[in-house]
């Protein structure tokens, strides 16, 4: 079977096409047809080493966590699937496959009301925008929450949980792309690039969640949190002169408190009550220039969406 990866780290031409046997699923597991895969930042950190000290992986490396894919074969303990069914794996990597074995632990069946290249850029981004927000347990409805970084894929469906939280959301973001963010609702829409946008704000959020790396981004999002209230990042936290008394300061890591599929069942229980939609940036061809054109795309600042490799 095809599969994508590399032998060697650096840019998206380092990626090559590998034939590999087709996997045979175990008793628990099902074989899967990658119908589509989505790509994240974290296969980029892969491929150009910078994960390496972290998570040193043997080459070849197959990256990609995201796939939706068709069942075409089952184990033998499996009987709560069948052939055919199409579902939502989220898995450590090699998204980018033909085939991929997963247990019935890590696949859901896609929702309805999604297509499949929205189905395959949901995982990875909402999982870590529902882990970002489960981290506070104790907020009330009308709080107001202040995210920094708000058009990304992580933002995007941060913002649309926190709405669904009725929470009272200020989304910050570059100014392109504010009437992406008006499109899901919400009033308070900010653009980082405009800081005298930011003045009004100072110190109204009860809760600040950054996902930016851009250090000014992040000092002004502590300027916006009140006193008593939470500073989170999915990133980098402001440096330690900059850190307030009267603010609490966390990082935001994968909860281990409940699994992935969790997280997976409320996000889709909240898309098909039409509460949450997973925006396409571009489909590309399943290929081996299909994914060198992505991982370009991932490095530049595209609009908003993800990126999707599809058959």
């Amino acid at each position: 079977m095809e599969k994508f990866g590399f032998n060697h780290f650096g840019g998206p031409d380092v990626f090559e096409r590998f034939d590999q046997p087709q996997p045979t699923p175990k008793d628990n597991q099902v074989l899967i047809k990658v119908l589509a895969a989505g790509l994240n930042p974290y296969d980029v950190a892969l491929r150009n080493g910078s994960q390496d000290s972290v998570r040193p992986l043997p080459f070849p490396i197959f990256p990609g966590t995201d796939v939706v894919g068709e069942i075409v074969e089952l184990g033998a303990d499996v009987d709560d699937y069948r052939v055919g069914e199409i579902v939502i794996n989220h898995r450590s990597m090699g998204a980018y496959s033909e085939y991929v074995t997963a247990s019935t632990a890590k696949i859901l069946r896609k929702p309805a009301s999604m297509s499949i290249a929205e189905a395959a850029g949901l995982p990875s981004a909402g999982i870590t925008a529902y882990n970002t927000l489960m981290h506070f347990t104790n907020f009330k409805h009308g709080d107001t929450i202040a995210i920094m970084g708000a058009s990304g894929a992580v933002g995007s469906l941060l913002v649309q949980l926190s709405l669904a939280a009725h929470l009272n959301v200020i989304a910050i973001a570059n100014s392109a792309n504010l009437d992406y963010l008006r499109s899901f609702g919400v009033q308070e829409v900010i653009a980082y690039d405009q800081p005298s946008d930011l003045e009004r704000l100072v110190q109204t959020a009860k809760i600040g969640i950054n996902l930016s790396r851009d250090p000014e981004s992040t000092e002004r999002l502590n300027n916006l949190v009140a006193p008593g209230g939470t500073f989170t990042s999915t990133t980098i936290l402001p440096t330690d002169d900059q850190q307030r008394a009267d603010i609490n300061y966390q990082s935001v890591y994968p909860r281990k408190d409940y699994a992935d599929l969790t997280a997976l069942q409320d996000l889709n229980e909240l898309i098909d009550q039409g509460l949450l939609h997973n925006t396409v940036f571009k489909t590309l061809p399943f290929t081996l220039e299909g994914i060198i054109e992505g991982h370009k795309l991932l490095e530049s600042h595209h609009a908003p969406g993800k990126i999707v490799i599809s058959h």
